[in-house]
C-alpha cells in the first residue's frame, strides 16, 4: 500500500499465484514492485533466457516479433547441496490446498496471457526423458517446473511469444552424485547449510538456445562457482534488492509500473549483467570463432 518494493527467493508456485491474485492490482496502484524468486531459481534461468533472446534479436534483422520464438533451457551442471528451502517447498506443496488444475497449467503464473502468447501445453514444455535432436538424451531439471512457470510470466510481461522447454542433460545427475561423494561429510548435510568445501568447490552451468523461424539460433551459457543454492541465491537476492532500491543505475525497467514481477520483467538484463560483472560475480565472454556467448559466474 505504501509503494515499498519487495524481493524474495520463493519457489512455491501456488503461493506466487496467490501473491499475483491478491496484490498485483494493489502494487500497480501504489507503484510497488514485487519481484518473485530472485535466487538461483529463477534468476539464473530468467537472465539466461532473456540474454539468449536478446542475442537472437541482435543477430537478425527480424527480432521475432512477427513470428514465434523457441527457447531451450538445459541445466548442464549442478554441484552443491539441496537447500532446506527446496526440501520444505516439496513438503509444503504436498499439504497445500489450491485448485489442482494450477499444477498442470504452464501459464498458472500468467493467468491473463492472451491466446497469442500461450504456446505451451506442458509445464516443462515436453515429457522427460526424451531424445532431443542435436542435444541427445534430456531428463527433467530438478528446478525446471519452478523456472518454467516464472519464465513464462516474463515472456507474457514482455509480450514474447515463446515455445519453451526446460530440462537437464542426462549426465548432470551422475556428476552431481560424484561431486557429493568426493566431499566427505557433505551427504549428511545435503539439506542443510553446505560444508565449507561444498560451498567453495560447488559449481553450475545452464545453457540457453533461442531460435526463430528462418533465422540463425543464438546460445548463451551461464556457469558459476560456489554452491549455487547458497552463493548465487544470497547474492542474487541482494543484487535484486539493490536494483529495486535504485542503487544500480538503469537496472529497473523504465516502462515497468508497480506490480508482481519476475526478475527479468522488472530488471534490465544487460545492466544487471554488467553489475554482476563489476563485482566479479559475473564474467561474459563472446568467443570470436563461435556464435555462442559464454557467461561465467
Amino acid at each position: 500500500e505504501l509503494g515499498v518494493h519487495y524481493a524474495d527467493t520463493s519457489d512455491e508456485f501456488y503461493w506466487q499465484r496467490w501473491m499475483i491474485d491478491r496484490y498485483n492490482q494493489l502494487a500497480q496502484d501504489s507503484g510497488a514492485k514485487i519481484v518473485l524468486s530472485s535466487g538461483f531459481c529463477v534468476l539464473a534461468g530468467d537472465l539466461g533466457a532473456q540474454l539468449a533472446l536478446r542475442a537472437l534479436s541482435d543477430a537478425s534483422s527480424d527480432d521475432g516479433s512477427g513470428g514465434d520464438l523457441r527457447l531451450d533451457a538445459w541445466l548442464e551442471g549442478y554441484n552443491g547441496g539441496v537447500s532446506a528451502g527446496v526440501i520444505h517447498t516439496a513438503e509444503a506443496m504436498k499439504k497445500a490446498k489450491f485448485p489442482k488444475e494450477w499444477e498442470m497449467d504452464p501459464y498458472v503464473l500468467a493467468p491473463n496471457a492472451s491466446s497469442e502468447l500461450r504456446k505451451d501445453s506442458k509445464v516443462e514444455g515436453m515429457r522427460y526423458p526424451s531424445w532431443v535432436s542435436g542435444e541427445g538424451l534430456m531428463v527433467s531439471n530438478i528446478f525446471g517446473p519452478y523456472d518454467a512457470r516464472l519464465l513464462r510470466r516474463s515472456f507474457v510481461h514482455l509480450k514474447q511469444a515463446v515455445t519453451l522447454r526446460v530440462g537437464a542433460t542426462s549426465g548432470m545427475y551422475p556428476k552431481w552424485a560424484a561431486f557429493i561423494a568426493e566431499h566427505p561429510g557433505s551427504w549428511s548435510k545435503l539439506t542443510q547449510c553446505p560444508t565449507d568445501s561444498v560451498y567453495k568447490d560447488g559449481s553450475w552451468s545452464y545453457r540457453f538456445r533461442a531460435s526463430a523461424a528462418g533465422g540463425k539460433p543464438s546460445q548463451v551459457l551461464l556457469s558459476g562457482h560456489g554452491d549455487p543454492g547458497y552463493r548465487f541465491t544470497a547474492l542474487g537476492l541482494a543484487e535484486t534488492g539493490l536494483c529495486l532500491a535504485g542503487k544500480t543505475p538503469g537496472c529497473l525497467r523504465q516502462n515497468a509500473p508497480g506490480g508482481v514481477y519476475t526478475p527479468m520483467s522488472a530488471l534490465e538484463p544487460d545492466v544487471l549483467t554488467a553489475r554482476l560483472e563489476s563485482i566479479d560475480l559475473l564474467k561474459v565472454e563472446k568467443p570470436k570463432d563461435t556464435s555462442v556467448t559464454r557467461v561465467i559466474i
